[in-house]
């Protein structure tokens, strides 16, 4: 069989889930195509690995995020569309997958192609929460307005593009993620959703093949200090906020390993504390079992990677999605948010901003309650247990085969 995989080109981690759902269905004896952005062909072509360049509408502002840019103009909506629509009457999939990505609903609709998709719980329309709120807390009614208005701009916005080729509007954006079949790389445990016949849980996806620097973990991890990482992801620098919880973790008695994710920004924070060490791509896989700590911006690769290694998380996000991550980890009891709930209207400073009106004091009171908190070493086992019946790629690779 022949599937074609497309992922949303706002992060990495949707490019590297599809490469983990390629290798899962090549071992299975199938074919598999991976198509990206011109920003991601970058990564991949340094990676020698075989790739079909498409347009996203995350190229108007190359934001690491869904922004009204994405969907203002309806007319790059339907350009991408008719760039996918060639593609899958070129490549003639059997099922087409997209990872987070907006338009692929419709052009395998009228391509008349099977469409499966793969998401998080917080992106679906079946949700009722509210990113990085929970009940009770101050701003969250006003958060699920704001929220809910660009969903709604967002589904106008496509809705005109899909009338250009004959198909019905959506009221809300998030549709356009639900497939034929949804699955989830959450666990219910994390992101509980009512449970329905086309809302699947697989689990984490993780992809450990990136051109990781070298290193000597035996030498990091040395023993006479204990081990904090930070990790913002791939599409998010604050390399001024990183350079602020760095001097708190030193404080702390903590050596630091910053995953630069790519970024450069970071490569040169703090080079003159040999307890400091910067990484442009370290293998997480292999050093969050040896870390006390992970502070990270919530992406939900990194969270899992930690979990799976029973890492305690601090999430200092940069957009409602990571903050909400931050809420899903109090809620199993093996993270926090560093900072409290903000009104998120498109601007990433105003997480920044919280993080500056704290005091170093109050940052590392987090910082230590959730590391020396004896229930969260329980719950870390526990969740850890729940990972372990999860196959993300090789179940989704299964399913997809099975149709």
């Amino acid at each position: 069989m022949k599937f074609l995989l497309m992922p949303g080109n706002n992060s990495l981690s949707h490019v590297a889930k599809c490469l983990a759902i390629k290798e899962a269905l090549v071992d299975r004896g199938h074919d598999a195509l991976v198509a990206v952005s011109e920003k991601s062909s970058r990564f991949l072509q340094k990676q020698n690995i075989a790739h079909h360049v498409l347009p996203d509408i995350q190229e108007n502002d190359g934001a690491g995020m869904p922004t009204v840019e994405w969907f203002r103009d309806h007319l790059g909506i339907i350009d991408c569309i008719n760039a996918e629509v060639a593609l899958l009457k070129e490549y003639k999939p059997d099922r087409v997958l997209g990872v987070f990505r907006f338009t692929v609903k419709a052009s395998a609709r009228i391509a008349d192609i099977p469409y499966d998709s793969l998401t998080c719980g917080c992106m679906t329309p079946d949700s009722q929460e509210v990113l990085g709120f929970v009940d009770g807390e101050r701003g969250r009614e006003s958060q699920q307005i704001i929220l809910n208005g660009f969903y709604r701009y967002a589904a106008i916005k496509t809705s005109m593009a899909l009338a250009s080729f004959g198909l019905d509007a959506v009221s809300d954006v998030r549709y356009m993620l639900k497939g034929e079949r949804t699955f989830l790389w959450d666990i219910p445990e994390f992101f509980p959703l009512s449970r329905k016949p086309d809302i699947i849980y697989i689990g984490p996806i993780t992809w450990n093949h990136w051109q990781y620097d070298r290193m000597d973990i035996g030498t990091i991890v040395d023993g006479n200090l204990p081990l904090a990482i930070i990790a913002f992801g791939t599409c998010m620098a604050q390399a001024s906020s990183a350079k602020r919880i760095i001097k708190i973790l030193l404080e702390l008695g903590y050596k630091v390993l910053v995953a630069a994710g790519g970024q450069k920004e970071f490569l040169n924070i703090m080079p003159d504390d040999p307890r400091v060490i910067v990484h442009t791509f370290a293998p997480l896989h292999k050093l969050t079992p040896h870390a006390s700590l992970l502070i990270c911006h919530g992406g939900q690769m990194t969270v899992f990677e930690a979990l799976q290694n029973k890492t305690p998380v601090i999430v200092m996000p940069f957009q409602p999605e990571q903050a909400h991550n931050g809420v899903c980890l109090e809620r199993i009891g093996c993270g926090r948010r560093l900072v409290p709930p903000q009104l998120f209207q498109g601007n990433s400073g105003v997480y920044i901003d919280a993080l500056n009106s704290m005091t170093d004091d109050k940052i590392k009171s987090a910082m230590t309650g959730l590391v020396n908190n004896l229930q969260r070493t329980k719950r870390l086992a526990e969740i850890k247990e729940a990972l372990g019946q999860y196959k993300g790629a090789e179940k989704l690779a299964m399913m997809l085969e099975v149709g």
